[in-house]
């Protein structure tokens, strides 16, 4: 919660002079001073330090993630001997795409037919030989088999995302040869309103530069890389969120951000200082090194009913203007009253001064 209100009468000049360094969240507040005027009237402006958090504490990578992976690899251990497809490549499902040495497998194909039959000219001479008969045609379909197995297909329509061997390469059982997905549907795990959010609800993404309406698959507990988050609110869960990318707009492994997670620093202010913009955006005002400023803040968590957590472009030394009497300009100069000359003798300029650039 904001502490340590502190109550000033300070006077404002609608000029943009040089700056002025700010009073810093650890110093000892100023006292309040006489009336001043804000070109001719004063002003009782009330603020208060700002307690920042930095956004890096709620940095939380987020990527698109296709739907469908599939790993090719063999059955068996053996020499890769062609890769029939290259990285970046598209693949129909059924299609061979790499096949492995099969110089022992037909040895051993070759071997199962003859002694299937030799078994075969044997089988009227008993039950016996007909057994034989049947054990050589079992060697000889799972000879067949082996063989076939050498042939690695794809059972996924999609691309070709990563080639981990190449041709003459030695490799066992499980190990992976390529990776293939299918970009025609695309997820990410994004944090959202556990309250409010159900399976088959939508919420809007940003996707780098682009933005995307996804559906909810599922909304189930908040996962462990989105913990930092239940600072900022009262409720929150982890959205499996799917997007339908038939068209091809988008592609696996595109950043993806949040509404839910800040990008700027993070302040909790009174709801009472929230203010619109013109273009219908939310701002609070800061005093910055003697002078006005509005920050365009985006809303996060609720506290209670009067205070609510926001993000924007705060500042060390920010100070929180819960109130003025008078209309506030954002670049407005705020002087106490009485420290005119005092600040001039501290280099800084008297009002009706300019200053090139901004914070922004």
């Amino acid at each position: 919660m904001i502490r340590d209100q502190r109550r000033l009468i300070l006077a404002c000049v609608l000029t943009l002079p040089a700056l002025r360094p700010a009073y810093s969240q650890t110093a000892e507040p100023p006292r309040a001073s006489s009336p001043a005027a804000i070109e001719g009237r004063p002003a009782v402006i009330e603020r208060t330090p700002l307690t920042i958090r930095p956004a890096e504490l709620y940095q939380i990578p987020l990527q698109l993630q296709p739907v469908r992976t599939l790993t090719i690899s063999p059955r068996r251990d053996g020499v890769v001997a062609t890769l029939h497809a290259k990285l970046g490549d598209k693949v129909q499902s059924g299609a061979e795409v790499a096949r492995m040495e099969t110089q022992e497998r037909q040895l051993e194909l070759t071997r199962a037919q003859a002694g299937y039959k030799a078994a075969l000219a044997e089988q009227s001479q008993g039950e016996a030989a007909a057994a034989r008969v049947e054990v050589a045609k079992a060697d000889l379909d799972l000879a067949q088999l082996r063989l076939e197995q050498c042939n690695l297909k794809t059972l996924l329509t999609g691309v070709i995302i990563a080639v981990h061997v190449t041709e003459g390469q030695f490799v066992q059982a499980g190990q992976p040869v390529m990776t293939i997905i299918d970009p025609s549907q695309l997820r990410v795990e994004v944090p959202v309103d556990g309250r409010t959010s159900a399976a088959g609800g939508s919420v809007e993404l940003k996707i780098e530069d682009a933005t995307a309406s996804a559906t909810l698959q599922a909304v189930v507990p908040l996962r462990p890389q989105f913990e930092p988050l239940r600072d900022l609110f009262v409720s929150v869960a982890t959205g499996v969120a799917s997007i339908d990318n038939s068209g091809g707009k988008f592609q696996a492994g595109q950043t993806v951000f949040s509404p839910l997670i800040p990008r700027q620093p993070v302040a909790e202010v009174p709801t009472a200082a929230l203010s619109n913009t013109g273009a219908g955006q939310r701002k609070v005002q800061v005093i910055r090194e003697g002078f006005i400023r509005d920050v365009v803040v985006q809303p996060l968590g609720q506290i209670g009913d009067d205070h609510v957590f926001v993000a924007g472009r705060f500042g060390a030394g920010d100070e929180l203007v819960l109130k003025s009497t008078e209309p506030l300009l954002d670049g407005a100069r705020v002087v106490p009253q009485g420290d005119s000359a005092g600040a001039a003798g501290q280099g800084m300029p008297a009002p009706g001064g300019t200053r090139k650039g901004s914070n922004f």
